[in-house]
């Protein structure tokens, strides 16, 4: 027993000289001086576009021209180039009807988003009971590539040279029965951001 114990001890205290050793070689390649590293440059490039703001115009006013009424309808203003209205139920549609029509410009190729009025509709007030605008419809005609839409807005796409572009609107005006005749106005909002 006690050559096992006079081993065992001189193995731990020559395991202890074999770590301090260990250590003080370490904490020498800490404390000496660092070789230079070699070193590589890369030039990397920052860029940045700038693109001209987006502005817009009305050029017309929606107008579904006049009506006469009895049991009351609907009448759909399509918004294409050349405007068409179609009156259906107790409705007879007279004069002409507009789409609102309105001028923008913007940056070639970029997308544009043009949102539709809150609830997507607008109310008609006057003499008689307000008549509602629903379904409003955006047509980009052949100045705006359309790209995606949802019931708030439409996404197109600026496909002219110098960033033009023109856009109308349109709706169904929901007419009540008996509908008082007179005049009836309304306004509402659009909305256009690059996206």
């Amino acid at each position: 027993m006690e050559k096992i114990g006079t081993f065992c001890l001189r193995k731990s205290a020559r395991a202890a000289r074999v770590l301090s050793a260990v250590i003080a070689a370490s904490a020498g390649l800490f404390l000496a001086p660092q070789a230079a590293l070699a070193q590589s440059d890369t030039n990397v490039d920052a860029r940045t576009t700038l693109i001209a703001p987006l502005s817009l115009a009305k050029l017309s006013d929606m107008d579904f021209g006049d009506l006469i009424v009895t049991t009351g309808g609907t009448v759909v203003l399509n918004p294409d180039v050349v405007t068409t209205c179609i009156a259906t139920g107790g409705v007879v549609h007279t004069q002409e009807c507009q789409a609102a029509t309105f001028i923008g410009l913007g940056a070639s190729g970029q997308r544009v988003r043009v949102r539709r009025p809150v609830g997507n509709t607008i109310t008609l007030t006057g003499p008689g009971t307000d008549m509602i605008v629903t379904d409003l419809t955006i047509n980009g005609g052949a100045t705006l590539t359309p790209v995606n839409s949802n019931p708030n807005w439409e996404r197109f796409l600026i496909n002219t040279l110098d960033g033009s572009f023109i856009f109308r609107v349109g709706g169904t005006l929901n007419v009540n029965a008996n509908q008082a005749p007179g005049l009836y106005t309304g306004t509402f909002d659009i909305r256009i951001d690059y996206q």
